[in-house]
């Protein structure tokens, strides 16, 4: 009713005193008021519209590094950067599903330093040996010392042998020396086709790009889309739109402008980190600016008052309503220029107050809107911050008690929490055994050190799988509630380390002083405990494969030992019982078979020498070339009885490269003597003269037709792939009935002519 009232009076002031001129002044004070907020609004929409363009291409940066910490893991496995193709196909496989790499559904392949395809994974037959050296994510480009990088990420580009489009995710195969010594590719499959159950994509919808009625799209440097929300458009050419050049060209920025369907938008674009990728995210600009549409109403009905407001005749009358307004003007420059702690004060009692009045409470809307804005963003800022460190500082090791401490370590600086433990909870059990502690006194520890769980204050948290807080007065009365009031502990948080929806283990952290604590930090400590429980999980799986392997490597030993040295020793312990009596009836019966235990007796003598070299690789670089062909001999002679002559001239040592793919060569050759070629004798022949080596193998066997065996049978492709990896040449020489002979020569002879 006092509104109307000063509504009243004001109508009635401006029909007493018409004056054309103040009506003019109104005007145009109403007419700027609309065009500063207006400006205003559109500035404050751009910005944000940027901001969360960059928070969400940051969040799908962080998503990509999981896929390439994937590759990177198994770059790192011996089998990949020290062995060859064989290798690491078998690698490949085993990690296929071990290391997760099925989420690359377009498929895994290994180049080697040229280029060349050598493994893929699921099997790909038609790619392998395809020249890939034109490719821009090859070797030279993790080489190059002015522009290194430590993954690639490609264009939109085709899959060679099927009719699909993929973008390829690259990671180097490093050697000893730090050399680019191949390439992991994981590629993902692109298209509307390739939407559904793929991983790539479940990453980008997971952080809701493109929800919530905004439109966004991924683009590779050329244009093409590689995402977008509407999934018709993904792999078109949206390089003509008005802002793609800026895009292109790496920039972050966000503007005013039409998309492909000629709605009115605001686009925000930026680079994805460590990509050669940019996301574009467009948002309507009527729902963007429907809140403040509400207010146009009131402007335009304060506008409609101004217009039938003369100015007074009377000087009293004109500073009654034009020093208001030039007040409120001013106001709105300063709201315009960013000043949102600007308020003004009118007391004329009519109209005027009224205006005032809904620009301070306009002003009060535009301030709260933007400090929920920047706040929202530092939160989430914050909270991706801190779920990068605990990941970066849990992904260093694959050491469990490593992980949990460091884990640990962290939790307690971001919760400033006085003291804390870490737990692990035994596979099949309830225990919880104490892995990592800071700050624990001695008797705590020792009273905490293995607990069972439905008795420790983590039942809850296992129980919810959640955060827990809970004060120490509330625990039952014993000795941990009389340790933790001790040492002046008053509240306590129970975090669940969860991978895969299972409990793993525990951190739990102690305040001497209790504070309340809100439902975000809860959130971001439960992130916080599936971050570590994920490299709890694989620092467990990486616990189980060691094992596996050494449990295989004990077996083949045990094969090796049962099939050479056992066998061996045996038929000496046979000849050996009926010696004597055969020496009374025939010495020189005797003699022979005494001299037959003695080559016996040698022969197992080297193959006990050979399997401690192969349990210690490093040997073979110690030791001799020619005592280990030797050793090798001996052994053979011993286990087949076929004599073996040795012819060895070395000038100068070779490499230590050369020398053990020559001992590999020599032992996979003596195996196919003794197994398939039913020789009586064989010739080892060793030249190392003026930096040029020559071994060969030869034996009077049945021999076989090259023509029908394949290149990869009775290990022929192995000892090929010894001599490719030194670039030896490999010359295998055959003839039914005439024998086999086996020649290296290093380095490989080349053609001048």
């Amino acid at each position: 009713m006092q509104r109307k009232t000063r509504r009243g009076i004001l109508r009635r002031r401006i029909i007493a005193w018409a004056v054309v001129p103040t009506a003019i002044i109104l005007i145009a004070v109403a007419v700027f008021t609309l065009y500063t907020y207006q400006q205003v609004t559109e500035d404050l929409v751009i910005e944000r519209n940027q901001e969360m363009t960059v928070l969400l291409a940051n969040q799908l940066a962080a998503e990509l590094r999981e896929y390439v910490q994937r590759l990177i893991s198994l770059a790192g496995t011996s089998d990949v950067y020290l062995q060859g193709p064989v290798f690491q196909q078998a690698a490949l496989r085993q990690a296929w599903t071990a290391n997760g790499l099925m989420v690359f559904d377009g498929g895994v392949l290994i180049l080697d330093s040229g280029g060349t395809v050598v493994a893929t994974e699921p099997p790909r037959p038609d790619l392998l040996w395809q020249d890939f050296s034109e490719r821009p994510y090859g070797c030279p480009a993790f080489d190059d010392p002015e522009n290194r990088v430590y993954s690639y990420y490609s264009d939109l580009e085709q899959d060679e042998g099927r009719a699909e489009t993929v973008v390829s995710v690259a990671v180097p195969i490093t050697n000893l020396d730090g050399r680019c010594s191949g390439v992991i590719i994981g590629r993902f499959r692109v298209g509307q086709d390739a939407v559904r159950g793929s991983s790539f994509y479940g990453s980008i919808w997971r952080l809701q790009i493109g929800g919530g009625g905004s439109a966004a799209y991924l683009v590779d440097r050329t244009g093409r889309a590689i995402y977008n929300s509407n999934t018709q458009r993904i792999g078109q050419d949206l390089s003509q739109q008005p802002f793609m050049t800026v895009v292109l060209q790496g920039r972050t920025g966000a503007e005013r402008t039409r998309d492909l369907d000629g709605r009115e938008v605001v686009a925000g674009y930026t680079p994805v980190e460590d990509t050669r990728w940019a996301l574009v995210v467009e948002e309507d600009w009527g729902t963007l600016i429907s809140t403040s549409e509400r207010y146009r109403p009131l402007l335009l009905f304060l506008l409609a008052l101004g217009v039938l407001v003369p100015a007074s005749v009377i000087a009293f009358g004109v500073r009654r309503i034009t020093e208001p307004l030039s007040e409120l003007t001013v106001a709105a420059e300063e709201l315009a220029a960013g000043d949102f702690d600007r308020r003004i004060t009118v007391t004329t009692g009519d109209e005027l107050e009224d205006l005032s009045d809904q620009f301070n409470s306009m002003a009060g809307q535009l301030q709260e809107s933007y400090a929920n804005l920047e706040r929202r963003v530092a939160d989430r800022t914050r909270e991706l911050e801190t779920l990068n460190s605990i990941a970066s500082v849990v992904s260093r090791s694959l050491d469990l008690d490593e992980i949990l401490r460091d884990a640990l370590q962290r939790t307690m600086e971001i919760t400033e929490m006085d003291i804390g433990a870490a737990f692990r909870l035994e596979d099949d059990s309830e225990m919880l055994t104490l892995m990592a502690q800071s700050n624990l006194p001695a008797q705590l520890e020792r009273c905490v050190r293995r607990l069972r769980a439905s008795e420790s204050l983590v039942r809850e948290t296992l129980h919810t799988r959640q955060p827990v807080v809970q004060m120490v007065s509330g625990y039952p009365e014993g000795q941990l509630k009389r340790l933790l009031a001790a040492e002046g502990v008053a509240q306590t948080v129970s975090i669940p380390l969860l991978a895969k929806g299972e409990v793993l283990g525990v951190i739990n952290l102690g305040r001497r002083s209790a504070r309340e604590v809100p439902a975000n930090e809860l959130a971001l400590l439960a992130a916080v405990g599936q971050q570590t429980g994920i490299a709890v999980e694989n620092a467990n799986l990486y616990e189980k494969a060691e094992e596996s392997a050494a449990a295989a490597e004990r077996s083949r030993l045990a094969r090796e030992l049962h099939d050479a040295v056992t066998q061996t020793l045996f038929s000496a312990s046979l000849i050996a019982d009926v010696l004597p009596r055969l020496w009374e009836r025939d010495r020189d019966e005797g003699l022979r078979r005494l001299n037959e235990v003695r080559e016996l007796t040698r022969g197992a003598l080297a193959e006990m020498r050979t399997l401690l070299l192969e349990l210690r690789p490093t040997a073979l670089l110690e030791v001799n070339l020619g005592d280990l062909i030797r050793q090798l001999a001996e052994a053979f002679t011993g286990r087949t009885r076929v004599p073996t002559s040795i012819e060895i001239q070395v000038d100068v040592p070779l490499p230590a490269e050369a020398k053990v793919a020559f001992y590999r060569i020599v032992q996979e050759a003596l195996n196919n003597v003794g197994k398939h070629a039913n020789a009586s004798h064989v010739w080892i022949v060793l030249h190392v003269q003026g930096g040029r080596a020559r071994i060969s193998v030869r034996d009077d066997g049945q021999g076989f037709d090259p023509a029908v065996a394949p290149l990869d049978h009775l290990g022929l492709g192995i000892m090929r792939e010894r001599a490719d990896s030194i670039g030896a040449d490999l010359c295998i020489r055959s003839e039914m009935g005439m024998g086999t002979e086996v020649t290296a020569t290093w380095p490989a002879s080349r053609d001048d002519t």
